[in-house]
This record gives C-alpha cells, sequence and structure tokens, in this order.
C-alpha cells in the first residue's frame, strides 16, 4: 500500500490509502477516459452567466452552452439573479444546435429560469408565468434579495418568505401554485434553515413534484449535513456544488468557499440518490463551468467516489429533475 494524501478544505492534509500494483514503474496512472465518459451527457444545473447586473461573469449564455456542447455535455441551467434567463436560453439554443451539426457534436439542451428577486418584482407571479410559457425549467426562491442574506450580510430589508407567525406569505402560494402547474422546478435559495423546511413541506403539499435545495454548503444559507438528509427525506434534491473550488487567495480568505471533507461527508451521509452536482461557476475569478465540472468529477474519482455515484449525481438525478 503507497501513501496519498487526501483533499480538504485547507488542502492536502488527510492520509488516506491508495492501492498500487506491481513496482512503482508498473502502477498505472489515473484514467482520464473515466472522466470524459462522465462528463458525456453530464447536466450542469446551476451556470452563472452574463451580462449580469450585479457582477462580471466569465462569459455569457452562448460562449458558455458551446463550450458545454464542445465536451458533450447534456444540459444546461443558466441562472442569472439581475434578469430572466428563459428567453435568451431559446436563442441560445438554435445556435448551438446549428454549432453541434456543424461540428458533429451531440446536441446541448440549454435551458433557463427566474430568481425571484427584487428586478422582477420580487414573489412575483406574473414573472413566474412568463417563465412557464417561455419554457423555463426554473423559479428560484430569492437570493441576493432574500430577507435572510440580508441579514447574514448585515443589511436592512429583504424578501420575506414566511410571516411573523412562521407561515409561508400568501403571494408565494400563488408562485407554488403556478410551478406545480407548469411542472417546473423549484430552486430553494439564500433562505435560513427554517425557512427552507417550511417551504420544503409546502411545496410537497401544493403538489410541486420537482425540488432542489440550492447550495447548502454556502456559508449564506449553510445548513448541517444532518439538516441536509432530513431536507432530502422530505423530497427534496440537495446541491452539492463545487462553488469557490480555483478561487483566488482573496476570495477564499473571505469566506470559507469550499470543503473537501464536508462533501464527502455530504456524499456518504446524504447518499448520492439525494444529490445533484453543479457547478455555480461563472464568476470572472474562477474557472469556467465546464472546466469546474471536469475538475469536480476528476477530483471525485481521484478520492474514491465511484464512477457509478458520480453518474447518479451529475446525470441521472439532474435529469429527473429537468425532464
Amino acid at each position: 500500500m503507497k501513501e496519498s494524501r487526501k483533499l480538504n478544505g485547507s488542502g492536502l492534509s488527510q492520509p488516506v490509502q491508495l492501492r498500487s500494483i506491481g513496482t512503482p514503474l508498473q502502477t498505472p496512472l489515473f484514467d482520464l477516459g473515466r472522466v470524459w465518459k462522465l462528463m458525456d451527457g453530464a447536466i450542469d444545473i446551476h451556470i452563472h452567466s452574463g451580462p449580469d447586473a450585479y457582477t462580471t461573469r466569465i462569459g455569457n449564455d452562448l460562449d458558455l452552452a458551446i463550450q458545454a456542447c464542445q465536451v458533450g455535455m447534456g444540459a444546461v441551467v443558466f441562472k442569472c439573479s439581475s434578469a430572466p434567463t428563459a428567453r435568451s436560453a431559446q436563442i441560445v439554443q438554435k445556435i448551438v444546435n446549428q454549432w453541434a451539426e456543424e461540428h458533429n457534436k451531440k446536441r446541448t439542451d440549454v435551458f433557463g429560469g427566474v430568481v425571484l428577486n427584487y428586478a422582477v418584482g420580487g414573489l412575483n407571479p406574473e414573472a413566474v408565468l412568463v417563465n412557464a410559457r417561455l419554457g423555463g425549467k426554473y423559479v428560484w426562491t430569492p437570493n441576493l434579495n432574500a430577507s435572510h442574506h440580508h441579514r447574514m450580510v448585515g443589511k436592512p430589508g429583504g424578501i420575506d418568505v414566511l410571516d411573523e407567525n412562521g407561515n409561508m406569505v400568501p403571494i408565494l402560494r400563488e408562485v407554488f401554485s403556478l410551478i406545480a402547474e407548469a411542472d417546473i422546478v423549484l430552486g430553494i435559495c439564500h433562505q435560513s434553515v427554517k425557512e427552507r423546511f417550511v417551504l420544503i413541506d409546502e411545496a410537497k403539499k401544493m403538489g410541486i413534484k420537482r425540488i432542489e435545495l440550492v447550495h447548502p454548503t454556502h456559508p449564506i444559507n449553510k445548513m448541517t449535513i444532518k439538516e441536509q438528509k432530513t431536507a432530502a427525506k422530505k423530497g427534496a434534491y440537495v446541491g452539492l456544488y463545487c462553488w469557490g473550488l480555483g478561487d483566488l487567495p482573496f476570495h477564499s480568505a473571505e469566506v470559507p468557499s469550499f470543503d473537501w471533507d464536508e462533501t464527502l461527508g455530504v456524499i456518504k451521509q446524504v447518499g448520492p440518490e439525494h444529490l445533484v452536482i453543479a457547478t455555480d461557476a461563472g464568476h470572472f475569478t474562477t474557472v469556467t463551468p465546464a472546466e469546474a465540472m471536469r475538475a469536480f468529477i476528476a477530483t471525485l474519482l481521484a478520492v474514491g467516489i465511484s464512477d457509478k455515484d458520480i453518474e447518479r449525481m451529475v446525470k441521472i438525478n439532474p435529469r429527473n429533475l429537468l425532464y
């Protein structure tokens, strides 16, 4: 047995045992073919594309969709905190289809949605209706404008999803009714743990079948692994994102961005059957979403997560959400 090291949030720290066969010269190298096989048909359900009114992005919808098509990904979902993406997704899809045909590639499906921030009127049923009619696959609860997010960053105000008695606000019932009728995905974003559990329970009661708990390891809306497991039992897919993977040093110094020990703990305790892998990539200081997905898959393989489990999280479960 040869000793190697396991990646975690502070670098290469904990020894793990990797089995080698024969002499050092005979030990096989890592098989990158496994990575490309998993990338083929992979689905990234959370990409931040530009232009974005709130921050600079590494690429626009078309740039990032073609990159995904180049590496054989099955689908991408574009999310913008400042504007809906369902309409542009249709336009991008047409160009991507043409590019794929010209370059003898398989088509990559392009989807969008709407984040219920102030830019679209907050918890606005009309924004949800328009999104659904334009083919949007996702409706995300408020993120940057959520009252919980505001509290966490020291800002006043924000959009409440619960009233003073801890019940879901009435307007959100109209929103949920439209999501259920359209049979699209409810993405629960920057809400507190209490708010998230209330929203999952009410969504299930109202007939919403597709629910994703968005990046619960993010510092703004941190949940324990036990809480994530409870959410999964309630019927939500838990989003396992590599947000922060590859951040510049000044980025990770501000907030803990990504921790491998935590990531592996989520996979082990929540279970691949309840998880969806995504990148949350697109910020100008990080790698492109396609490269983030490749690196995420490769490292998961390197630390011992099986090909079958990764396929479940990156292909089967996200497909169940979208199709």
